[in-house]
């Protein structure tokens, strides 16, 4: 029985200071979400996708003490090669 994966994208939109009421929040995230399923399907094989699940959470934190993080270059193994015995 094959091993169901998970592709997990987190995105945050730090906020100025302007009030920003809760429809204009509700479509952004929608906007978001309908983009990064339409960039997968670009990208994923046919039927490769079983579900799709988003959540919203609005938090209020200092936009200064998030972690920044480097780009780092992965090397991807092709689909074929998963799982063999590296020769």
């Amino acid at each position: 029985m094959a091993t169901h994966k998970i592709l997990t994208v987190t995105l945050e939109f730090e906020m100025g200071d302007k009030r920003i009421h809760a429809p204009r929040i509700k479509a952004a995230y929608e906007a978001a979400v309908n983009a990064a399923m339409e960039a997968a399907k670009g990208e994923l094989l046919d039927g490769s996708v079983s579900a799709v699940r988003s959540r919203m959470t609005w938090d209020y934190r200092w936009a200064e003490t998030s972690a920044q993080y480097a780009d780092v270059d992965v090397e991807w193994e092709e689909e074929s090669q998963v799982g063999q015995p590296v020769q």
